[in-house]
């Protein structure tokens, strides 16, 4: 087998060549030009300074916004009747929980949902999930959903553990 059999042989007319070239060309700067573009809009949105935020100054205003008070939960809402909490209807299921607490006592706990019987997926809080709902908390046994301004409970299924008697003979 020969080297020179191997090769092709193209034959372009000059003028095509310099099509080709012009073309490629035109991709190059149209790139480039891109690259300019986005960088220039990803500097603007890292360097503009944020707007002042407007103080009350208006008596009509602040009398509205203390008026409102009372119908807020200043200090949250609590969590300590998890047993009075609806369980959700909807087709999630938790296959695991991860419980942590830090130091500075913020949570990074995990809850591990599966949705419609898909793979699990992780969750912490804040995270929003399908039909609308929010983790809105995590405990060892529970993931607590707001669902459309509720709190619904998912439960962690538990299996309970069957032993089998003891037989004599066997150690």
């Amino acid at each position: 087998m020969n080297v020179n059999d191997l090769s092709i042989n193209i034959n372009l007319s000059m003028r095509t060549m310099i099509g080709i070239f012009i073309a490629l060309l035109a991709m190059v700067c149209a790139t480039f030009l891109y690259v300019v573009w986005q960088w220039h809009s990803d500097w603007g949105l890292a360097h503009d300074k944020p707007e002042p935020i407007s103080t009350i100054t208006t008596p009509d205003t602040m009398n509205k916004i203390i008026s409102s008070i009372s119908g807020e939960h200043l200090f949250g809402q609590s969590l300590n009747k998890l047993g009075d909490m609806p369980i959700t209807n909807l087709q999630l299921s938790v296959t695991g929980i991860v419980k942590v607490e830090t130091e500075q006592s913020h949570s990074v706990s995990k809850a591990y949902i599966s949705i419609a019987g898909q793979p699990s997926k992780i969750y912490q809080l804040g995270d929003h999930l399908p039909y609308g709902v929010r983790v809105y908390e995590i405990t060892s046994d529970a993931v607590i959903l707001e669902n459309d301004g509720h709190l619904e409970k998912l439960l962690l299924p538990r299996e309970h553990l069957k032993f089998k008697p003891k037989t004599k003979g066997r150690l």
